[in-house]
């Protein structure tokens, strides 16, 4: 069957259009050129700008000893394609213009988002413990279990299992023969400490409902069915900074562009004069029958 290679393709063209340095023409000389495509060069100094470009998952695609010349190819077959779009025409479509523009207007905005906005912000250790300090009653004490599992392909299996385990079974030795979770089968099942939060939903539920010693129905995840015994609890603890640090550090970046971003705004709108035609404003979405121009208000 035919396999495609767009969607190798694909780092090339929507990778380097969502890199935000553009490409800079090189100019050719006979030392520098690696190949010529109907006339027109691609330069050493391209392909290493196009390379440096590459987002690292591409750039594992080109791994090898034939990755130069397998990019290298990619690139001949885009220049083609850039060459046949013109022979079409395409560069003078009013929509892939509409689209450029629209594209240029996002690549400026976030760049001038990142200037003045996202390079200022910096986050200091006494702020994440302000923060933390602020906060801290409002946060969940940290609840841990220790557990173990027997994970199993069918629901017939694992019933059969817990039947063996309800009539005096060892659990490890039943984890052991049977369990499909390699990292935990020669442990006889044990997960650990777990810790509530931080495990799936509908196994924590079960693993954070239970007493020690106790052991689960059958339960289902996406990775099959469980059984599930509980060997111990640990009392609940209050959090620590370094337990919340990301998500805390997360929050005062936010905290800060947002504030840094009404400022911004505030300021070019003291500084700009801003027309606003409230009757045409009025009118968007209506059936307007008569051509007049409207009265316009001024804003600062």
């Amino acid at each position: 069957m035919f396999r495609s290679p767009l969607p190798r393709f694909v780092f090339i063209t929507v990778g380097l259009l969502a890199c935000n340095k553009s490409a800079t023409p090189a100019i050719s000389t006979p030392d520098s050129t690696l190949a010529q495509v109907n006339g027109t060069p691609i330069t050493v100094v391209q392909f290493n700008q196009r390379w440096s470009q590459l987002p690292e998952p591409a750039r594992a695609a080109y791994a090898g000893p034939n990755g130069k010349k397998d990019f290298l190819s990619e690139l001949i077959t885009r220049e083609l394609l850039l060459q046949k779009a013109h022979q079409m025409k395409l560069d003078q479509d009013k929509t892939v213009g509409e689209r450029v523009e629209s594209f240029k207007e996002r690549l400026l905005l976030d760049t001038t988002l990142h200037e003045l906005i996202e390079k200022k912000v910096e986050v200091s250790e006494e702020e994440l413990t302000a923060q933390f300090n602020a906060h801290r009653d409002a946060l969940p004490l940290i609840e841990e279990a220790r557990a173990s599992h027997i994970l199993v392909k069918t629901e017939s299996e694992a019933r059969a299992l817990l039947g063996r385990l309800r009539r005096g079974a060892d659990f490890a030795a039943l984890a052991k023969a049977h369990s499909m979770d390699p990292a935990t089968k020669d442990k006889g099942g044990d997960l650990g400490l777990l810790r509530k939060g931080r495990v799936l939903p509908e196994f924590e539920k079960v693993v954070f409902e239970m007493k020690p010693g106790q052991i689960s129905d059958v339960v289902r995840t996406s990775y099959g069915y469980h059984i599930i015994r509980v060997q111990s609890r640990r009392t609940p603890k209050p959090l620590s900074v370094d337990d919340v640090r990301d998500e805390l550090r997360e929050q005062i970046i936010k905290d800060k562009e947002t504030a840094l971003f009404d400022a911004l705004v505030k300021t070019l709108r003291a500084e700009s004069n801003i027309v606003i035609s409230e009757s045409r404003l009025a009118s968007i979405g209506e059936d307007v029958t008569k051509n007049h121009d409207p009265a316009s208000t001024a804003q600062h």
